[in-house]
């Protein structure tokens, strides 16, 4: 069957869409910690949680009972910063041949084609705000503070105390240190501080960071590196792609698993990578951590589509003027670590 010269745009926009999708994804470890939560408003509310473990007091009977005053958590609305990518369609070499053929009625496979070309090409974009969404997570767990080129940074207020700066007492390349003993300060403050619940935690290490553990000789005397396949791993982490298991190791009544995360991004011409080679960060198994999607800015059209939510959009846009079909892809995350002394980050080698 031909297809209708009238169909062709809206059939080119679904088959485009559908075909992206099943094409892989960019790496996704550092998402995987965090759970998506969509809205259709332009802004998000953003409420970081500092909880605690107080025990009730009885109090006597008849009496008035005990005030709580709900006052420990920060909220704020708004309004995440907006990723827009695009490629000009009839660009495609394709393009103006599958329009022809389909004047004639002869457009099927012409047509298929350049679906399949423009979704290749269209990936490319899309991964690009994939790999901010990456180092938005990124910069939650190292520092607490989104950092953005357009937009304001945003500071999630991170405790001191889980910013910990470098000190040769806590130097894995030092045969005199003991790692476990940085690993335990970490834990701690994720259990006491954090209210972290559970025994199993993860660390994130720098590539460097591992080298200098595995090559600690306090490390290698305990033999405590144990085998950990994928299958007892959360299936966040078990399905995302670029985090490297190493083992699980036991630090006082603890459990930790022990990840690594090669993954680079480009930034002015240089190779960056999403974790600092001479930094571990340390967080629970079960994270408390959003990664919120505003609503696109959308117009309703006479059609009477209505605006849509989701992590990416991807719209069409004919400029007259300067004969290009536009196709975007469009975003609107927020990395949100709403239980923001779950994360320690400790900066082990100088």
């Amino acid at each position: 069957m031909s297809i209708a010269v009238q169909d062709a745009r809206a059939l080119l926009t679904k088959g485009l869409v559908a075909v992206y999708k099943e094409m892989p994804k960019t790496t996704s470890f550092l998402r995987s910690f965090f759970t998506v939560k969509e809205s259709m408003t332009e802004k998000v509310s953003i409420e970081v949680r500092r909880g605690s473990e107080k025990v009730a007091v009885d109090v006597t009977r008849y009496d008035d009972g005990n005030l709580n005053i709900v006052s420990k958590s920060t909220e704020k609305l708004i309004k995440p910063p907006m990723y827009d990518e695009y490629i000009i369609a009839n660009d495609h070499e394709l393009y103006q041949v599958a329009v022809g053929a389909i004047q004639t009625g002869q457009g099927e496979t012409y047509f298929k084609q350049l679906i399949d070309g423009l979704a290749e090409d269209m990936s490319m974009s899309v991964d690009k705000i994939y790999r901010a969404m990456e180092k938005q997570a990124a910069d939650v767990l190292e520092t607490g503070v989104v950092s953005l080129t357009n937009n304001a940074n945003i500071d999630y207020g991170r405790k001191a105390a889980s910013l910990v700066a470098y000190g040769a007492a806590r130097d894995f390349s030092i045969a005199t240190v003991n790692p476990k003993e940085v690993f335990l300060t970490a834990l701690k403050f994720i259990r006491e501080k954090g209210k972290a619940q559970g025994s199993v935690y993860n660390a994130i290490l720098g590539g460097e960071v591992l080298s200098a553990l595995f090559s600690n000789p306090l490390f290698q005397a305990e033999g405590d590196l144990k085998d950990w396949s994928l299958d007892s791993i959360r299936e966040p982490q078990r399905n995302s792609v670029g985090g490297t298991l190493h083992g699980q190791i036991s630090v006082g009544s603890y459990k930790v698993n022990l990840w690594t995360y090669p993954e680079v991004y480009d930034l002015a011409g240089a190779q960056v990578p999403y974790i600092n080679e001479k930094k571990m960060i340390i967080i629970p198994e079960t994270t408390n951590f959003v990664m919120a999607f505003s609503a696109v800015p959308q117009l309703i059209e006479n059609g009477g589509v209505i605006p849509q939510k989701g992590a990416i959009l991807m719209t069409e846009y004919f400029d007259m003027k300067k004969t290009a079909h536009e196709m975007h892809a469009k975003s609107c995350p927020i990395a949100i670590p709403v239980a923001v002394d779950q994360i320690h980050t400790t900066t082990v080698l100088n």
